[in-house]
């Protein structure tokens, strides 16, 4: 985890951007088709269920996701294989990756769902529609309804399902990089994400794709507001969610020995065989 995070901390400003971008957009477009199948089923849990294959993609591929950056960055910090800035700077430019490719998933579902803005969202019927109206929903809900109505407890609110969602979002990219084969990697991230998109807790790209694609598909919730209400109290949730919960509990109960496991560069074998390592020590 220190060796992933300390690479991490050195990719270019240009492959965190494309890195970050591929990461939203496979989180929009498994939200679709998330949001698809549980209207078609009208069993929520599926969709749960089948939302991770896009998380499944990012570590396999090895994108860049910011949310499970926030564990794994401040643990290379905490042993000196990298810095504050550094983590900042991937913090920064990978957060903005993940706006753009959900950004531009969000742009052209709005198009499609409204089969190019034809569609009447008020009275029409089909799948689309209805998905469309889910994500107007949904954006209303967790800005406005849940949040801002409720003042101070709704902006706490927002933080604490940051903080349980990116505690589980981190605890499923740590199973991954511990397991050794591609089946192993699959069926420990799944379980968590599904588990987080279960329980209704809120991920920031995850949100990055409601609260763009809402307001282009007529929702009427304000930039201002979903900055202010979401944005803000979400990210910094999956911060202390994914850097105390998971990157500090794992730095702090295994520090003594790490030093002797892991090398100051990252390679591919210490990825492999991390979990053997740390349990025989």
């Amino acid at each position: 985890m220190i060796a992933a995070g300390g690479k991490k901390a050195h990719v270019s400003i240009k492959n965190l951007l494309l890195r970050g971008f591929y990461s939203g957009s496979a989180l929009g477009l498994a939200l679709c088709l998330a949001l698809t199948i549980m209207h078609q089923t009208g069993l929520p849990w599926i969709g749960s269920l089948i939302f991770p294959f896009g998380f499944a993609s990012i570590v396999l591929f090895g994108m860049e996701l910011v949310t499970g950056n926030f564990a794994l960055l401040p643990m290379a910090v905490w042993a000196g294989k990298t810095t504050w800035g550094k983590t900042f700077r991937n913090w920064m430019w990978v957060w903005i990756g993940n706006f753009l490719g959900t950004g531009l998933v969000g742009i052209l579902f709005a198009i499609s769902l409204t089969s190019g803005g034809t569609a009447d969202l008020a009275t029409g019927t089909g799948d689309w529609v209805a998905v469309a109206n889910k994500i107007i929903g949904l954006n209303k809900a967790n800005t406005i309804v849940k949040y801002q109505n409720l003042g101070a407890l709704g902006f706490f609110l927002a933080f604490l399902r940051g903080l349980i969602a990116n505690w589980l979002v981190c605890l499923g990219v740590t199973l991954a990089l511990v397991s050794k084969s591609v089946p192993g990697k699959i069926l420990a991230c799944w379980l968590p994400i599904t588990a987080f998109q279960a329980l209704g807790m809120e991920h920031i790209v995850v949100n990055m794709f409601l609260h763009t694609t809402g307001p282009l598909l007529g929702s009427g919730v304000s930039l201002g507001t979903v900055v202010f209400w979401n944005y803000l109290p979400v990210t910094a949730g999956n911060i202390v969610g994914g850097m105390v919960f998971i990157g500090m509990l794992f730095y702090s109960t295994h520090r003594s020995t790490m030093s002797d496991v892991l090398p100051p560069v990252h390679d591919e074998k210490l990825e492999r065989e991390l979990a053997a390592e740390l349990g025989a020590r």
